[in-house]
């Protein structure tokens, strides 16, 4: 088959569904099948020797006709039978529009409870948007082949919308650990710096508890966050580097208003760290007993407290993930879930 991925590279972006994506474009490569990249920017680190990779020349901030004229000459120029897109952009859009003049498939991948809302409300997260990001975006979504969600609660959402909607979980390689390291007393948030993330929550949790220590990693404007002393901010941090805090972490904090199925929590768990979430996607981190689901400030100062405190309940809860991960979320069931769609889509 012969499949073209619209969506950033993990090097540029940074992002989970950047990630992921990647994740499962080189696996599907190392199956046999012909993976194409359309992106607009790539980095050496991005460059890969199984994917071929295409840079849209022009940017949707530029003139739009143009842009249009470059998209569509680079997803023509990449002449897959399917092509998928994630996260709501333009190119939602007119990939879906250039799919349904030539013929192929369009498959939507959503990461978020975002992405499934078309009235773009601030509940939701949305910034001020044109009317033609509005239109564009809501014709991709109203026109995809199918729409792929990586949680039930998202795919709920869809389904008010469109028919064909799946679900297919995140997944990441999830190897046998020989010996865990020795856990370090930290907390770990890792995210992007953006309004959605709400970073303030942690700098706000940990003022509260000046005794912990939290490491906080992720890109973006961090000049005007205000850092209590036990709080290390250490920015960006590549895969090796942050597999090792990790690793070290006692409990991971999430901070996020809006999720579909966070990957962290899939992260934290390969490393058998306890999650605690102000989101508890599709009610597992009750249900499996991963962490604590919290609603405020006070509820996560608590729940902090409680697994910082108590070493037994740390590894009870760091098994439970662990398994919760190796059952559900590993990269090769999720890679033949997307096979099988695209099989069943072309044919």
């Amino acid at each position: 088959m012969r499949i073209c991925l619209i969506t950033g590279l993990p090097q540029v972006q940074m992002g989970g569904a950047e990630n992921q994506c990647y994740m499962i474009a080189e696996r599907l490569a190392s199956k046999g099948h012909e993976i194409h990249y359309v992106c607009y920017k790539a980095t050496l680190g991005d460059r890969s020797s199984k994917l071929t990779i295409h840079e849209v020349r022009e940017r949707a901030s530029r003139s739009s006709v143009n842009h249009i004229i470059s998209l569509f000459s680079t997803l023509k120029q990449a002449d897959c039978e399917a092509y998928l897109q994630t996260c709501p952009k333009l190119a939602t859009g007119l990939t879906a529009f250039f799919c349904k003049l030539n013929g192929k498939v369009f498959v939507y991948r959503a990461a978020s409870l975002k992405d499934a809302d078309l009235t773009f409300s601030m509940e939701y997260s949305w910034p001020k948007v044109s009317w033609w990001f509005k239109k564009l975006y809501s014709y991709g979504i109203k026109n995809a082949d199918t729409i792929v969600c990586n949680s039930k609660r998202v795919a709920e959402k869809f389904r008010e919308l469109v028919d064909s909607v799946i679900v297919i979980p995140n997944g990441y390689p999830i190897n046998p650990i020989k010996k865990m390291p020795e856990k370090k007393q930290y907390i770990l948030w890792v995210a992007r710096l953006t309004k959605v993330k709400r970073p303030q929550l942690l700098i706000e949790i940990a003022k509260r508890l000046p005794h912990y220590r939290f490491i906080m990693v992720g890109k973006g404007d961090y000049k005007s966050l205000d850092f209590p002393e036990n709080l290390q901010f250490l920015g960006f941090k590549p895969g090796e580097e942050l597999e090792e805090l990790y690793k070290r972490a006692s409990v991971f904090i999430n901070t996020s208003a809006i999720e579909g199925f966070p990957n962290t929590l899939i992260e934290a768990g390969i490393y058998y760290t306890p999650y605690i979430s102000f989101y508890d996607p599709d009610d597992v981190i009750k249900k499996y007993n991963l962490g604590y689901a919290v609603k405020n400030v006070d509820e996560a100062v608590w729940a902090v407290t409680d697994l910082m405190e108590d070493a037994s309940l740390r590894a009870k809860m760091g098994s439970n993930i662990r398994r919760y991960v190796e059952v559900n979320h590993d990269i090769e069931k999720t890679v033949k879930a997307y096979e099988e769609l695209f099989k069943e889509l072309i044919m």
